[in-house]
């Protein structure tokens, strides 16, 4: 089942990026080449190494897969040796590792319990029941995939207008201190994904900003805009410089409006098939029963086998895709990328986007890399499929505006009462980190315009 969605070579993973993402990309690109400043290894992180290993037969588990449980987006893949190194925000030390291994029960181990030096994790097999998965024929190839998550598109997605609410949250990062943060709570008027995404509509419903303890070289920004000037000039493509408009846009189901989307024959083909001189190496890392449905996990990239920073889920009985990561690499250390992660829940047979993330470097001073970054999240806890009171045009944001000029007086009790923050409350060490200098409540109130 697994070698017949195994191909082998590599593809350059920005191919089908949104459009914005890409012109981001060619930018990072610029400034990752022409910085003058030296970019070790970044600092502030947790490290850690083991291996994984069947707990009766001893052996190496080959391609389990490794995550951190509250934030999947870090992720990676054991080796042939069954060995893995894992790298995070030292932050997240308090929070929990997962691995899993097709036919073997997950395992769930602390951060904090893991060995400085090499740990080494047991496995148990699972024994399933062969009436709870649904097997794969021998014959199918991932060209027969494509085409079912394609031809599953109009049914598994909305067509129809609809509303999202949720919380909106920006978070900036230097080496291991944090520099920033904007939240906003959201509702989002969408026009259905058979509809040019320009047409809907995002309104702002309380917004608050912290102070920016990151130092920005004027000089350096003032040449960023000249070079993005130019860049828009020679490409004819024009950046958006909303936030929330632009990570709204990253979700790939709503982009299928678009010939070259990732949602497309071309743009699912060149993601995990790619082109003969580019290949992609796939591999199924394994499976899952999500109320009574399997789930396939496949992980995708230029090495063999994939490294599992990026990777699709896929439901096998409607060919939804219900995960989807995208991380591009910027450097041969692996140490700068862009990364780009989305989940989607179903509501009344219809998939919406549950989160969306998107990580990107910051472009402030000439100290370029991964260890300064954007990660700007959504959280969708509400769908409305049926009468809503419509967004106007007027009280809609515009994709041209800087969201970070746009604040208003700081609504403490909105924030005090808000579901959305119960649901989604910042790490502790984030806090702690943002807080340094004085607390956040002051810090939004002051930022608030009066």
């Amino acid at each position: 089942m697994v070698d017949n969605y195994k191909r082998e070579g590599r593809v350059r993973h920005n191919t089908n990026l949104p459009l914005n993402s890409r012109f981001f990309l060619l930018i990072s690109l610029l400034f990752c080449i022409c910085s003058f400043s030296l970019y070790g290894q970044s600092i502030g992180k947790g490290d850690f190494s083991g291996v994984i290993i069947d707990k009766e037969s001893r052996e190496p588990l080959v391609n389990s897969h490794i995550f951190i449980k509250n934030y999947p987006e870090f992720n990676w893949i054991s080796s042939e040796e069954g060995k893995f190194f894992i790298r995070f925000p030292e932050y997240l030390i308090s929070d929990t590792l997962v691995v899993s291994f097709l036919g073997y029960k997950s395992k769930e181990v602390p951060l904090l319990s893991l060995n400085t030096s090499v740990s080494v994790i047991e496995l148990n097999k699972l024994m399933i029941s062969l009436d709870e998965v649904v097997v794969m024929p021998e014959g199918l190839a991932l060209e027969n995939l494509i085409s079912d998550i394609l031809k599953n598109i109009k049914n598994n997605y909305p067509s129809q207008r609809h509303q999202l609410s949720g919380l909106y949250r920006k978070i900036s990062t230097d080496y291991s201190e944090f520099t920033g943060l904007i939240e906003a709570a959201v509702t989002i008027q969408d026009v259905g994904y058979s509809k040019d995404i320009s047409n809907s509509k995002i309104h702002i419903n309380s917004i608050r900003k912290g102070d920016e303890l990151a130092k920005a070289d004027s000089v350096y920004l003032d040449y960023i805009e000249k070079v993005k000037a130019r860049v828009v000039h020679e490409t004819g493509v024009k950046p958006i410089s909303n936030d929330l408009v632009d990570l709204y846009r990253q979700n790939p189901a709503r982009g299928a409006f678009y010939e070259d989307a990732l949602f497309t024959e071309r743009g699912l083909r060149m993601t995990l098939i790619g082109i003969p001189e580019m290949p992609v190496y796939h591999e199924i890392v394994g499976v899952e029963v999500v109320e009574s449905d399997t789930v396939y996990h496949i992980a995708f990239g230029s090495t063999d086998p994939p490294i599992g920073t990026s990777y699709m889920k896929v439901n096998s009985r409607d060919f939804a895709v219900l995960e989807l990561q995208q991380k591009v690499f910027l450097n041969a250390d692996r140490t700068d990328y862009v990364e780009f992660f989305v989940k989607y829940r179903k509501v009344k047979e219809k998939y919406y986007p549950e989160k969306i993330v998107y990580k990107k470097m910051r472009l402030i001073s000439r100290d370029v890399g991964g260890h300064s970054m954007d990660i700007h999240t959504y959280w969708f806890d509400e769908v409305n499929t049926g009468k809503f009171k419509k967004i106007r045009f007027k009280d809609a944001i515009k994709a041209d505006e800087n969201i970070g000029f746009k604040v208003d007086e700081y609504n403490q009790d909105f924030w005090i009462n808000s579901e959305f923050i119960k649901k989604h409350p910042l790490d502790s060490a984030v806090i702690r980190s943002l807080e340094r200098y004085r607390n956040l409540q002051e810090q939004f109130k002051s930022n608030g315009k009066k």
